[in-house]
């Protein structure tokens, strides 16, 4: 069977995986824990074994309750996207004390994906389910009017989960720790002859009341990123938040940027390598951690800490970044991006993520 491209949202939200380990969950008779990738999902005890092929929905899937495949996540809640897609959307939960993130089925379960015994492990089938990714609504003051979509030579700011890819936890480089900060993503660009300022997919029409063109003239980024002598097309991208956005979980006056990312011509510039203005801006790093070795340590560092920008805080994760490239190449020769992302469970389960 062919592999299909990315889904709808560009975010491969469901695939063919296999069950790497069925154990049991004390105290809980007709459900286990399942590990699929580096993830671990409840499952009705039974229905899947060591080996066998599922389909497994990523976090933040919005999934059809109309399908009969679907109805039973129906009573724990709909939601409709800005679109008028409704469905339910897949989010961390707790079941007899195993956290549980994501949804695996039987892959027998949809035919429309051709015979199992033509079913690729890794096989992207996210368009084919016509799963869609669930987006926020965005504050009034932070959406703007679109003047068209993010330019196409910017990509899209989503760091992959370390349970995605476990193995780049192998390769060497000069790994620092960045909070993870939950707000809105944000990008500030220039072209030549041309200049603006994205929401996570749109490029929005200047406007001084909208906060992120406010930013963006605050911190004069505009003519910083011009005179940053990187390239004719650069941009800032990083996260926006405080007062009004998602809850404001780090409980700060007024709105924020912090950035993570600085990309030029295509290219993007390791954080060793950004002018002194930009590390000025950049998230803050948590440089009490040690690389993790595993994907459980990885998860273990980030359930108590607390964060840089309010200590009294907990922190929602740990973005590790190489200071000192852009892609490095794991122990089994897979070339990757050069970061990744370490959300913390307990965050998620308490801000419903």
């Amino acid at each position: 069977m062919t592999a299909t491209a990315e889904g709808i949202d560009g975010r491969r939200l469901a695939t063919i995986e296999q069950i790497a380990e069925i154990a049991p969950i004390p105290d809980a008779d007709a459900i286990v824990r399942a590990r699929v990738r580096g993830w671990d999902v409840v499952v009705k005890k039974g229905e899947l074994a060591p080996g066998d092929l599922c389909v497994y929905f990523e976090l933040d899937s919005l999934l059809d309750v109309t399908d009969e495949r679907f109805a039973f996540l129906a009573p724990r809640g709909v939601r409709t996207d800005v679109e008028g897609n409704s469905g339910h959307v897949l989010r961390t939960a707790r079941l007899r004390g195993q956290y549980s993130q994501g949804l695996a089925l039987p892959v027998a379960e949809f035919p429309e994906l051709g015979p199992v015994d033509e079913a690729r492990v890794g096989e992207d089938v996210t368009a084919r389910l016509a799963v869609r990714k669930w987006e926020a609504p965005i504050p009034a003051e932070l959406a703007g009017t679109a003047r068209g979509m993010r330019p196409s030579w910017i990509p899209a700011t989503d760091e992959e989960r370390v349970q995605n890819i476990a193995a780049i936890l192998t390769a060497e480089a000069d790994w620092i720790a960045t909070e993870k900060i939950d707000g809105t993503s944000t990008t500030f660009w220039v072209a030549p002859g041309d200049q603006g300022v994205c929401s996570r997919n749109l490029d929005l029409l200047e406007s001084a009341a909208n906060r992120l063109w406010q930013l963006a003239g605050e911190l004069d980024v505009h003519e910083r990123l011009r005179a940053s002598g990187l390239g004719e097309r650069v941009a800032l991208q990083g996260e926006t938040f405080g007062e009004g956005i998602q809850g404001n979980p780090l409980k700060i006056r007024g709105s924020r940027f912090a950035a993570f990312t600085l990309r030029a011509d295509g290219v993007e510039v390791p954080r060793g390598s950004w002018p002194e203005w930009v590390a000025e801006l950049s998230v803050p790093v948590n440089d009490e951690l040690t690389f993790p070795g595993s994907v459980d340590e990885a998860l273990e560092q980030v359930e108590k800490l607390r964060s840089k920008v309010s200590p009294d805080r907990p922190v929602e994760g740990i973005v590790w970044r190489a200071a000192d490239r852009a892609q490095v190449t794991t122990a089994d020769g897979q070339v990757l991006r050069a970061s990744f992302k370490v959300i913390s469970n307990r965050y998620l389960l308490k801000h419903d993520r």
